[in-house]
């Protein structure tokens, strides 16, 4: 598989068209996991190879992912079905994978400076400040925040756990710090004392990547 990737402070980033993935993907998604390869086995063909790169993307940032050593589970905190977040078991990183049409992007940060961990990927518009006016109701009255803020706002609720549970309006962002993402800015969400850095990440070109991280040291 035909892979790119970079890295902003201790996060890891690498990225990969769908398009591009090898033919014979069940005995690389054997690699990885039982439970990812029977995930992979169950979804239809465009779904089924966007999974598919993403757990492999993964096994390319966590040392050591194998059948029978450091596995990849996603079980959902709810109802404990195979759709949650992923997680690795087995080694100490926080992860997280995102998609944009057939482009993959999967992140992962050693648990030592990291507790969470969230990627968004979009496309890029000619103007990424321009608000989404889409997104209008869930925003009123304020005005909806361009793709850039959007794919941030992604991210930090991909951090936190709850995803779009979270109504997209209270995520707060506050002033500039880099203690671990170069170029990052805080935001907090109800309920979550930890906080967040987000900030712009590396990416294919065409598309817009941003990550979100907690520190290890917050109380989660």
């Amino acid at each position: 598989m035909i892979f790119d990737r970079g890295a902003l402070g201790p996060v890891q980033i690498a990225w990969a068209s769908a398009d591009s993935a090898m033919s014979d993907l069940d005995a690389a998604m054997s690699q990885v996991g039982e439970s990812a390869l029977l995930r992979y086995r169950r979804l239809d063909g465009d779904a089924g190879r966007r999974f598919a790169v993403g757990r492999l993307l993964l096994a390319e940032l966590v040392p050591a992912v194998k059948a029978d050593a450091v596995t990849i589970e996603s079980l959902c905190a709810h109802c404990g079905g195979d759709h949650g977040r992923p997680r690795v078991v087995g080694a100490p990183y926080a992860v997280s994978v995102s998609y944009a049409g057939e482009m993959v992007v999967a992140a992962a940060a050693p648990r030592e400076s990291t507790s969470a961990l969230g990627v968004d990927i979009a496309t890029r518009s000619d103007d990424v400040d321009a608000p989404l006016t889409e997104l209008a109701g869930l925003f009123a009255p304020r005005t909806p925040p361009g793709l850039r803020t959007w794919t941030e706002i992604e991210a930090v609720v991909k951090a936190d756990g709850r995803g779009l549970r979270i109504p997209p309006a209270d995520v707060a962002f506050g002033g500039p710090s880099a203690t671990l993402l170069p170029g990052g800015r805080t935001a907090g969400v109800p309920g979550n004392p930890a906080g967040f850095e987000v900030a712009p990440a590396p990416g294919p070109a065409g598309y817009i990547v941003s990550v979100a991280v907690a520190p290890a040291s917050a109380v989660r």
